[in-house]
């Protein structure tokens, strides 16, 4: 047979067997032998036997089963020794030998025992050579193909074993039921803030719960005798001592050499199946911090295998810690930002609205100038001829004629004077209408045209100065149920935004509002359909470039910065039709053909909704 290899360790010399004191064996008669032969020959295992001059004298019928390129059994009888293993070497049978055959013949002739295993065809084979006393040799071959297969299946199973537990993203360890550690890889040690020479010196739980104590990892731990199960507590007889050192002991003071040992045995109990008196139990998961500088976070998994012992997984999560506390941390800060810039926005949108009604109090003054002057200089005029005439009057009777160009010269004086009065009080009352609306947030049924018609007149300035044109084009009887002063808001700032952007300065334009009644579309299934308006609000300005066309609705974005703006007319104007009105505005606009806002508003307004954020895309921002 052939070893498994040159170097194979199983090949190696047998210590001679003992010789037996004060016994000598019976001389062997035809009948012990004949039992011997047949005992032989049941063997499983294929027996050769020298007699003291080397020669074969038995080879039972199992060694020329194994081995069928052998000597016959007829003619194996008298072989030599060094004759059969020439032979052997010959067949192919001792594959070890084919590179010096002499060499290895003579290492064989000169040892008294080898015990080898090797492979012969697709068989193992484990051969065993002795010498016995008195001279011979016996040969006995196995066959251990079945054996070889377990091992080899076994060790398959161990590298596979090894490479999951070295692929586990953490630590994996095995304790069997006396807290010995029977395997673990190469990644838990560290984990535990130790090494394998540390596991290796301390193989065992309680040894190395000890050498962590040493270490401090169990200084933090403060049992409270308030989270503990009366009855389990006095179950443990040393349970009250610890306690009481605690208690003892100010938390910035080192525990003692007693407490540290007492609080290893405290993390021991939970390894029983009753498990601690504040109810924790080894198999199950949790988490760990681990003493030190690192302040390492360990979450593991425990399971007990009945009658086996313990298989633990561990996975340091610290970096998973640190990050989810950092993404909290950057999170608040961020929702803390965003709060102050919420409410910087709102703090600017209402001082922007503030301004806006600031210029609609100059502009409505600048206008009531006129006819306020004009009645008053009317009234002044009126006294003064009063005076006189009431002077006439003491000199003697009027005349006829006197007396009617007085009569006329009051009447055309109180016709001006009701004119101009009647213009400034519908002034004021459209002023009062939009101021008023323009500060609440109440809701109520308008009438569209006389309102946009009030607008208008409320905005007069804004528009007139410059020299504009402003006409409004509304069905009349359109009647919406809807926010006045979102409206106001809207229209207002558009108008504005069109006065400061849309023109060259003494440039003077045409602006126009146009309302429109919208088919309803069919209703969702269970829905009421709605019913909408469109407003187009357009002028016949300059335009908006392109590259700003999508910023627009930004807050704010303004390309007047230098001139006073904030940039947050239009940003107004975008939360107050998609949050407030329940609408959606697009805008159309190029340079050179002026810009066209179109806003679609329900007749009926929803109830006010979160804000949300300007589309990336202005030419079509839906609610």
């Amino acid at each position: 047979m052939t070893a498994h290899g040159d170097t194979d360790p199983s090949e190696a010399p047998l210590a001679p067997a003992p010789q037996a004191q004060g016994f000598a064996a019976p001389e062997p008669s035809p009948a012990m032998a004949a039992q011997l032969y047949a005992v032989l020959q049941r063997f499983s295992q294929a027996i050769v036997v020298f007699g003291p001059d080397d020669r074969v004298v038995f080879a039972n019928d199992r060694y020329h089963e194994m081995f069928p390129r052998s000597p016959a059994p007829g003619v194996i009888l008298g072989w030599r020794f060094e004759d059969l293993l020439r032979h052997s070497i010959a067949a192919g049978q001792v594959p070890q030998a084919e590179a010096d055959p002499e060499a290895y013949i003579a290492r064989r002739l000169s040892q008294r025992g080898i015990a080898r295993e090797g492979l012969i065809g697709d068989r193992w084979y484990r051969a065993v050579e002795e010498r016995i006393p008195g001279g011979g040799i016996v040969l006995s071959y196995s066959d251990i193909t079945d054996r070889r297969l377990v091992e080899e299946e076994l060790r398959r199973k161990s590298a596979i074993l090894s490479a999951a537990m070295e692929a586990v993203p953490g630590g994996f360890m095995v304790m069997d039921e006396r807290f010995n550690f029977v395997v673990w890889s190469r990644n838990w040690p560290a984990i535990g803030g130790a090494t394998d020479e540390i596991i290796r010196a301390y193989p065992n739980m309680p040894d190395l719960a000890r050498w962590q104590s040493r270490r401090g990892d169990y200084d933090a731990i403060r049992l409270d005798p308030a989270q503990l199960d009366a009855q389990a507590a006095a179950a443990v007889p040393w349970l009250g001592r610890l306690l009481a050192l605690q208690a003892a002991r100010p938390p910035q003071l080192t525990p003692s050499d007693e407490e540290r040992e007492l609080l290893v045995q405290w993390q021991l109990l939970r390894y029983r199946a009753e498990g601690r008196p504040d109810g924790e139990r080894a198999e199950g998961s949790g988490t760990i911090h681990i003493g030190g500088e690192d302040g390492r976070i360990v979450e593991f998994r425990r399971n007990r295998m009945p009658g086996l012992g313990w298989v633990s997984i561990y996975n340091d999560v610290t970096e998973r810690y640190r990050h989810e506390e950092e993404t909290a941390r950057a999170h608040a800060e961020t929702a803390r930002a965003l709060q102050e810039l919420r409410d910087t926005q709102e703090s600017l949108v209402q001082a922007e609205k503030l301004a806006s009604l600031g210029e609609l109090v100059a502009g409505v003054a600048h206008e009531l100038n006129t006819p306020v002057g004009i009645s008053y200089t009317a009234a002044t005029f009126l006294a003064d001829r009063l005076r006189e005439f009431r002077d006439d009057l003491a000199n003697g009777p009027p005349r006829r004629t006197a007396l009617m160009d007085f009569l006329d010269l009051v009447e055309e004086t109180a016709n001006l004077m009701t004119v101009n009065a009647g213009r400034a009080s519908r002034l004021v009352q459209s002023f009062k209408n939009i101021a008023v609306d323009q500060t609440s947030d109440e809701r109520r049924v308008l009438s569209l045209k006389p309102y946009l018609e009030e607008i208008a007149i409320s905005l007069g300035p804004q528009w007139k100065r410059p020299g504009h044109v402003l006409t409004i084009d509304c069905p009349a009887g359109l009647v919406l149920d809807t926010y006045p002063g979102a409206l106001s808001q809207v229209l207002t700032n558009l108008i504005v935004n069109a006065t400061l952007h849309a023109y060259a300065p003494g440039q003077a334009g045409r602006l126009t509002i146009t309302v429109s009644p919208l088919p309803s579309p069919p209703p969702a299934i269970g829905r009421t359909p709605v019913e909408h308006v469109e407003i187009l609000f357009a002028d016949d300005g300059k335009g908006i470039p392109a590259d700003a066309l999508p910023r627009i609705f930004d807050p704010f974005f303004t390309t007047r910065r230098g001139a006073g703006s904030t940039g947050l007319g239009l940003n107004i104007v975008f939360n107050l039709v998609t949050r407030t009105l329940g609408g959606r505005i697009e805008v159309d606009s190029a340079p050179g053909r002026g810009t066209r806002f179109f806003l679609r508003l329900p007749k009926v307004a929803p109830q006010p909704q979160a804000p949300v954020m300007p589309p990336t895309n202005p030419a079509s921002a839906a609610s």
